[in-house]
């Protein structure tokens, strides 16, 4: 009967792990559809195009700290040749879903000395979380 209640009892541990589980979401900047869905908890990683060395800057101008928390940004430079300078790369965010409704968010391109000009470019990825 001991043996039984141990198995009993490890399967549920193992059903309650499996269900605590977060998955990964990888948003390409060329791979955006209209919205993705995700459950609280979930990671969503976001690969934009960028190349610092050309001025321009990847900025967050919109998201719901209530529903999505910033993990970490890095910027991973591509590998053609170590020895070309400038050759671009991709600035990628890392998001944790942390309560449940629809948000998005919105990031723009641009060179942060030059004001007056409009973002070269803008990314919106819209999700659903539940």
């Amino acid at each position: 009967m001991k043996k039984y209640f141990i198995l009993l009892i490890s399967i549920v541990l193992l059903f309650i792990l499996i269900g605590c589980s977060s998955t990964t979401i990888s948003i390409k900047e060329n791979n955006q559809k209209e919205k993705y869905s995700l459950r609280e908890g979930d990671i969503i990683e976001v690969i934009l195009n960028a190349n610092p060395s050309t001025g321009y800057i990847w900025q967050i101008v919109n998201i719901d700290n209530l529903k999505l928390t910033l993990v970490d940004e890095t910027y991973t430079a591509k590998t053609i040749n170590k020895d070309i300078v400038g050759s671009g790369g991709n600035k990628i965010y890392h998001f944790k879903a942390i309560s449940k409704g629809n948000t998005a968010i919105e990031l723009i391109y641009f060179r942060p000395f030059e004001k007056e000009l409009l973002p070269n470019k803008k990314s919106q990825v819209n999700l659903d979380i539940r």
